[in-house]
């Protein structure tokens, strides 16, 4: 009864004080959906540039240092996020949590960037903002503003690269001063056909059945109903095909992958004197096809609701309410499953002083007549110097998060589990940046160093029958450090931005799998690289334009035990392109040259898959 009255003030309370408050409501501040920063407060965020990559997955690779377990190249990837596992990042779109409810996770080379727009990240526990799966960070994804004036474009970019690669793609865009309609429709195909000798075969082998196509479109409208209204309409629709790919032990195989994902968003927003009412209600359809006879299909329909309001000049408060009905049908369950989820939530964002800025998040969830963990978070940022030229900011957060368990942990046949807790996590982290701009330079240096302490997290073992099961037996604690160094020489004909960043990841398990388990405690996850980095150096001119980029990811166990002989070893990637754009009086053109893993080292990000060695790509952009 406690948790229910909770649930229910946080949404219902704020509300009437809403329509109580003397406020001030700042006509310049133009918010379309939910901003990133707002309620974000102490915690590290960071947006993506993505005009190079084909999926989710490379951009993410090129821009963050999150590190991707890759089954194979165009073939399963997920992520791990500050040490954590794949199920431990949400994934939002238009502020629904996209990630498979069978799974508890999503593949990111199934996310084409050619359809994407704004791509945000935050940086560890979230489930106070975004709720289940945001233990070790979130990745969001939403359309661009509405820019609601007079245009037309048109942009056609074709691909062609090694090992078969084929992107053709065309996005189309027209706006008024009321109206606004985007369209974006593209086909890839990769043969993978590539060369490789694997350590563990000790000779050259060309890869097969690894074949890749995928196809899709996403289109919106908008609409301005009135200087204070607006209505968003987005649908995407994604297939994708796939040969699984064998290891590199494996002398064939014939297993495939087909996934259809429909994804439908509708948004409407409203100012008002006090702030801004946000609704949704979207739908998302999941349906994969496995090896030809094993299916799953999950239909999820959303519903969300928001106020975002002002009292006084310094505070803000966002409170708010989300429903979720998952249908699920598969192979593994008796019948087709059904399950309700209610969320609400509240957020409270003040400004203390001109440097003082601090904000507290709480959001209590119940799914199948449970209740999920209660998850506050709280954020403060502080700014210790700022002058015309420099600026030193420090952050600190304290957060709760946790992770619902899948429909796979809790219903599958044989050996579902429905008796199983929440995972729960207590996160906290402290860091600080520093910016120095003087005529012609910008250096940016950052620092954060986390730790989480994670308890109840789901293991699948063979139970007393010797059917596998899972089972809330680990606690995993992690803890790291992420260091940026960015500089940026701006000068009358040409620009040069430079970078390296770093990041020391610790996750470690604290308990035996089983009573007489010791071998794994204290040992490191498998497939969380302790050491990686990411540097780069971009160079423009005119209209010529260059980078070189080098990733480097250290060794990775693959048990948890830790052992040498089985561990995967470091290596480092060398990228570079070159870029050139054309200008005439209606229309422009780029052509780009890139090179990928020019030193042509053999790695594996999954055990016994290889991957592609050095390869090519050339892309040309039209815009009308």
């Amino acid at each position: 009864m406690f948790r229910f009255l909770t649930t229910l003030l946080l949404t219902v309370v704020p509300a009437l004080l809403w329509g109580q408050a003397d406020t001030v409501y700042f006509n310049e501040v133009k918010i379309w959906g939910v901003p990133l920063g707002k309620y974000t407060t102490g915690s590290k965020t960071q947006l993506i540039r993505h005009d190079e990559g084909t999926t989710l997955a490379e951009v993410l690779v090129n821009e963050s240092p999150l590190y991707f377990k890759t089954y194979g190249n165009g073939q399963l990837s997920t992520v791990s996020f500050r040490g954590t596992s794949a199920s431990h990042t949400a994934v939002m779109w238009n502020g629904i949590n996209v990630n498979s409810p069978t799974l508890g996770q999503s593949d990111f080379s199934l996310w084409p960037s050619f359809l994407l727009e704004d791509i945000s990240l935050q940086y560890g526990a979230g489930s106070a903002l975004y709720g289940t799966d945001a233990v070790g960070g979130s990745v969001l994804l939403s359309q661009a503003s509405p820019q609601f004036s007079n245009y037309k474009k048109i942009e056609v970019r074709q691909e062609a690269g090694s090992f078969g690669h084929w992107l053709s793609g065309i996005k189309v865009a027209f706006g008024s001063k009321r109206l606004e309609y985007k369209a974006k429709v593209f086909y890839r195909s990769l043969e993978n056909n590539f060369k490789y000798t694997s350590p563990k075969i000790g000779f050259e082998k060309k890869q097969t059945n690894a074949a890749v196509t995928n196809y899709g479109f996403d289109q919106q409208m908008n609409w301005k109903i009135s200087e204070s209204k607006t209505l968003s309409v987005q649908g995407q629709y994604v297939y994708n095909f796939r040969e699984v790919q064998p290891t590199v032990t494996s002398t064939d195989g014939d297993e495939v992958l087909k996934d259809g994902n429909t994804r439908v968003a509708v948004n409407y927003q409203q100012d008002t004197k006090r702030g801004f009412l946000f609704a949704t209600l979207g739908y998302i359809i999941n349906d994969q096809l496995y090896d030809r006879r094993s299916t799953t299909r999950s239909d999820q329909l959303n519903t969300l609701f928001q106020y975002d309001f002002s009292i006084g000049s310094k505070t803000n408060i966002k409170t708010g309410a989300n429903w979720t009905k998952y249908f699920i049908k598969s192979n593994g369950f008796d019948g087709r499953l059904t399950e309700d989820r209610y969320d609400g939530f509240l957020s409270l964002r003040q400004r203390v002083s001109s440097a003082w800025l601090f904000s507290f998040n709480l959001r209590q969830s119940i799914y199948a007549d449970r209740y999920a963990p209660l998850a506050p978070s709280l954020g403060s940022e502080f700014t210790l110097f700022n002058s015309k030229k420099s600026k030193i900011t420090l952050r600190a957060q304290l957060a709760r998060a946790y992770r619902i368990p899948t429909f796979n942990d809790r219903y599958w046949n044989p050996g579902g589990n429905p008796d199983l807790k929440s995972e729960s996590g207590y996160h906290a982290e402290a860091g600080g940046e520093f910016i120095h701009k003087n005529e012609h330079n910008e250096f940016r240096v950052e620092l954060t160093h986390y730790r989480s302490w994670i308890d109840q997290w789901i293991v699948w073992l063979p139970n007393s029958t010797t059917i596998w099961s899972p089972f809330n037996l680990s606690k995993v604690n992690t803890n790291g450090i992420e260091a940026g160094l960015n500089h940026t020489l701006s000068r009358t004909n040409y620009k040069i931005r430079s970078g390296i960043n770093y990041a020391l990841t610790n996750s470690i398990n604290r308990k035996g799998l089983t009573a007489s388990d010791v071998k794994t405690i204290g040992k490191q996850l498998p497939y969380v690289p302790v050491h990686s980095g990411h540097t780069f150096i971009r160079y423009e001119r005119k209209s010529w334009s260059s980078d070189v980029q080098l990733n480097y990811t250290g060794k990775r166990y693959t048990t948890l035990d830790n052992e040498d002989y089985q561990a995967l070893k470091a290596y480092a990637l060398l990228s570079a392109s070159i870029s050139k754009r054309f200008v005439w009086s209606s229309y422009e053109a780029s052509v780009r040259l890139s090179g990928n893993n020019l030193l042509n080292i053999y790695y594996e990000n999954i055990e016994n898959m290889a991957m592609p060695g050095r390869n090519y790509l050339i892309t040309l952009n039209v815009k009308i």
